[in-house]
């Protein structure tokens, strides 16, 4: 994979140590030294995966020189990929570099059977990293606001007739994947994903999320109409006492009726004894979404712009990575 007389590919084993030289250049030296030892002892130890590493050298050989960028990807569960930013080592062709090394990696993960990739940059990033994805053909398609909520505050009882929540063993795992699957009809959360992945893909991206646990996958029906459901999965957040809204999503026939707010009101339910608060992600397309978790009491603690190539299509399947509530790939 070249770009003019660039050359990307996934980084040797014996160059990782140059190439995360490269992503720590910014800091001082004992610093840098020391973030690299650990990052390469984590690595054999298993804790971290640098096997997404990919350098772009000048040239097309190998030598012994410095990569001139280097960028990290993830493969996650149901062909999904996360992407950075990439780094280039010296400000000269710069951004040949980094739209270069973008296009490579892209290109490996799909030869690789990668059906998406995903990059998520902070709102304080530099404007640079976006426009280098987006060189490198991962557009910006929208921004996810990040959203909280104290799951100690109770929510009003619903006056709309109530949901009955069942666990997706005991709905069955068939009703509980159509119901998922009908929850796509319609959504407003990343429709660009629409048909990447088929619905199998999609859920082994969920059931591969950290914290993920069968027994927080909820299914909630009307006893008075079958077409209304909801679609409730839930994960621990690994670093912090709260609870994540992986994925929210109502059937056509449940919107607009207040079981939304059901919804968010069984997620708290849950979460309560367990954790202090509640997150989500939404997509600042979806201001149906939007209105009803303010609604409920959530507050923005930030902003992400989602930066996105689609590398392959199933031909079907579900909407959003993460579903309804908002992906969350990085």
């Amino acid at each position: 994979m070249g770009v003019s007389n660039l050359q990307v590919l996934r980084c040797p084993d014996e160059e990782r140590g140059r190439a995360l030289e490269v992503l720590y250049q910014g800091l001082e030296a004992p610093v840098r030294e020391a973030l690299v030892a650990q990052a390469l002892e984590d690595d054999l130890a298993g804790r971290v995966d640098l096997s997404g590493l990919w350098i772009a050298r000048r040239g097309g050989w190998a030598g012994s020189r410095r990569p001139v960028g280097v960028l990290l990807t993830q493969k996650l569960p149901g062909r999904a990929a996360a992407v950075w930013a990439p780094h280039a080592a010296t400000a000269w062709g710069r951004a040949e570099v980094a739209a270069g090394l973008v296009r490579g990696a892209l290109e490996g993960l799909r030869e690789s059977g990668v059906a998406i990739a995903q990059a998520v940059l902070d709102e304080g990033a530099d404007p640079r990293e976006g426009q280098d994805l987006a060189r490198g053909g991962m557009p910006r398609v929208t921004t996810l606001t990040y959203l909280r909520r104290d799951a100690t505050a109770l929510l009003p009882s619903p006056s709309s007739p109530r949901l009955e929540w069942r666990g997706m063993d005991e709905a069955g795992e068939g009703a509980f994947v159509d119901a998922l699957a009908a929850t796509y009809a319609g959504s407003l959360d990343m429709p660009e994903l629409e048909g990447s992945r088929s619905l199998d893909e999609v859920l082994a991206g969920h059931r591969g999320a950290e914290g993920h646990e069968p027994s927080r996958w909820r299914l909630g029906r009307s006893p008075d109409d079958p077409d209304a459901r909801a679609v409730l999965l839930l994960a621990a957040a690994a670093d912090r006492d709260a609870w994540e809204v992986v994925y929210l999503g109502l059937t056509p026939g449940a919107r607009g009726r207040g079981f939304g707010v059901q919804a968010v009101a069984h997620a708290l339910e849950l979460a309560r004894p367990h954790a202090s608060a509640i997150e989500l992600a939404v997509d600042e397309r979806n201001e149906p979404a939007a209105r009803l978790y303010r609604r409920t009491g959530f507050v923005p603690l930030g902003r992400r712009a989602v930066h996105l190539a689609i590398l392959a299509r199933a031909g079907g399947g579900g909407g959003g990575l993460n579903g309804g509530s908002g992906p969350r790939l990085p």
